[in-house]
């Protein structure tokens, strides 16, 4: 009886649902915008006459415990069959039932999974995948189904299978190389505790093993390659995986920070944590997985907040040590922000994007076992210091200290401006699109909201210019994404030579749309600068490729003077609004509330 319902089901997908092309130069497709979705409670297929919803980016829900159906086509244009893999990139998702149908009828079910034996998939990979292949000329229909306790997050990759084998490769060795380096820093420090019998060593190595594994959890690795005994029980991990990391950390910066002698008060906080750990990993063991993880996630970001803060009160203590571990603390924040936002759909998905947790994370390790070399290294130089004010007795050996400690001071300053110089590296790249150079949309809606607030407190107008490259898929299709990425940075470029006249804010809002925000301007010199824009858009082609590219935009323009702190999205939606309008009237114009400007 299911498999009837499902078959009439996919007998009744509409025409419009997403088909994805696979042609002789088809290498991957992110399955994100154009997916046709459903989420019900029954795990049986939606009903033939069901409401299906059009994704607008990756699929992302959060704690949502009901089933997600999700349906496409794929279609082989080529002479030659394909061999393709579906893949599912976060791996912790509890079921996932994949149906491909080709046109006899001849249906192929995946059962993957990290609640299902690892034996269900047919390739071992950290990944949940399925692999199927696509003769020429023919076409064959998805629909997926996804269940999961944790986060609902479905992005989807369709990849041809030399593609996939040869990201996999390049993505597992530099897993690898991260986890042998982090792996060999926490065995040195084994080494060391073994020799020293100093218990921060011990814990700090303890701490890193951990953690470690804890990201290889969340990569996939630990459900992929470890025995079946413990996938099965792969859900318990993660509580006991947290206690140990914040028992193993507090303990660590206790000592590290000589945290129970100059802060008692923050050294029994930090005690607390820890036991409210452990307490919640034994809950945990009898308690839904799906409320423990939410417990969990909750632990975790307290936690990890009352660590920073005892790193930045010994900061403030002017404790040289803890210097290392704020930064440290500061790289692994960014790092692991870019990496959610990368894999929610937030950001580009790049290299860099991609490996942003993984360096932020193996910065951290490096940074943390400086603070415990800096903090023996300090306490070494006390009691030398103290030692040679008893034993000095001359001028010219107070004299070699005084000598020895100004260059102390110069390593220090040398090592503070670089490190100043590292952290304003970092900061400008998590504010820019790494490809135009504008700002990206998270530092846009920043400066929004800044700019906002200021209109509304002094009484003057803000303008926004949305603008949208005309057919941008098309120049993608016919000219290649190469010439593609040209026009955006060429555009990008052009953006700036007409907004730096205002002091506006320029930054890339989505795909191709850009958007110039003007604060104290009034709707007339918004309209007169898009005009200038539109028109040198317009005007002068983009050389890409060996190409003479013309290129043509749709702007909508809108000021208003703002009266209350929420009107943000109201003004974006209606920018949004008169984009949509200068699109639907034939592109290549402007449209504002008091007029629309046609193309000549």
């Amino acid at each position: 009886m299911r498999i009837t319902l499902f078959l009439l089901l996919l007998f009744s997908l509409p025409s419009q649902a997403l088909t994805v092309i696979t042609g002789n130069s088809f290498e991957r497709y992110n399955l994100e915008s154009g997916l046709e979705y459903r989420l019900q409670a029954s795990p049986e297929p939606p009903e033939i006459n069901a409401d299906w919803e059009v994704a607008r980016d990756t699929l992302t829900f959060g704690f949502n415990p009901d089933n997600l159906w999700i349906r496409f086509s794929v279609r082989n244009t080529s002479s030659e069959t394909q061999n393709l893999v579906l893949d599912f990139p976060y791996p912790l998702l509890d079921e996932v039932d994949v149906y491909i149908r080709d046109e006899s009828g001849k249906e192929v079910v995946h059962r993957l999974g990290d609640t299902r034996p690892a034996d269900a998939q047919h390739i071992q990979h950290p990944h949940l995948v399925a692999n199927f292949r696509l003769p020429a000329m023919t076409q064959h229909q998805v629909q997926i189904r996804v269940k999961t306790e944790a986060t609902l997050n479905v992005p989807i990759t369709l990849w041809t299978q030399s593609a996939f084998i040869s990201s996999s490769v390049r993505a597992t060795v530099f897993d690898m190389m991260m986890y042998g380096i982090l792996v060999g820093i926490a065995l040195y420090h084994l080494l060391l505790f073994a020799q020293l019998r100093e218990p921060s060593y011990f814990w700090y190595s303890i701490f890193l093993i951990t953690l470690v594994s804890i990201f290889a959890y969340f990569q996939g690795y630990i459900n992929a390659y470890v025995f079946e005994s413990l996938r099965r029980h792969s859900n318990h991990f993660l509580p006991w995986s947290y206690a140990v990391v914040a028992i193993s950390c507090i303990l660590y910066i206790q000592r590290a920070l000589d945290l129970p002698r100059s802060r008692p008060g923050y050294s029994r906080l930090l005690n607390m944590v820890a036991a409210t750990g452990l307490i919640l990993a034994i809950v945990a063991m009898y308690i839904p997985y799906s409320s423990s993880i939410k417990f969990l996630t909750v632990y975790a970001a307290i936690a990890t907040l009352i660590v920073i803060g005892a790193q930045a009160i010994r900061a403030f203590d002017q404790y040289e040590p803890a210097y290392y571990g704020f930064t440290a603390s500061a790289f692994l924040m960014v790092g692991m922000g870019i990496t959610i936002m990368e894999k929610t759909g937030l950001v580009t998905s790049t290299p860099i994007t991609r490996s942003a947790g993984d360096v932020g994370f193996t910065v951290m390790a490096v940074f943390y076992a400086l603070l415990l070399s800096q903090r023996m290294r300090w306490e070494q130089h006390k009691r030398h210091k103290a030692e040679l004010a008893v034993r000095l007795s001359n001028a010219e050996l107070l004299q070699t200290q005084q000598k020895l400690n100004k260059k102390l001071d110069v390593l220090v300053r040398e090592r503070t401006v670089e490190l100043e110089k590292t952290n304003e590296q970092l900061h400008k790249a998590s504010i820019t699109d790494p490809l135009t150079g504008l700002y990206n949309r998270r530092h846009f809606d920043q400066e929004f909201q800044r700019l906002h607030h200021a209109a509304m407190q002094d009484g003057t107008s803000l303008s926004l210019v949305l603008l949208d490259i005309d057919h941008f898929k098309t120049i993608n299709d016919r000219y290649g994404h190469p010439a593609g990425d040209a026009c955006l940075i060429d555009i990008a470029n052009r953006i700036q030579s007409v907004a730096k006249n205002f002091d506006a804010v320029c930054a890339r809002y989505g795909g191709e749309e850009f958007i110039i925000l003007m604060a104290d301007e009034d709707l007339a010199t918004a309209r007169a600068a898009a005009q200038t824009l539109l028109s040198l858009i317009r005007e002068v082609p983009v050389a890409a490729s060996g190409h003479s590219i013309r290129v043509t935009a749709s702007i909508g323009v809108i000021a208003r003077q703002p009266s209350s702190a929420d009107e943000t999205d109201t003004l974006l939606k209606a920018a949004d609004e008169l984009l949509y309008q200068a699109k639907a009237q034939g592109r290549d114009q402007i449209c504002s509330p008091e007029k629309t400007d046609y193309s000549l």
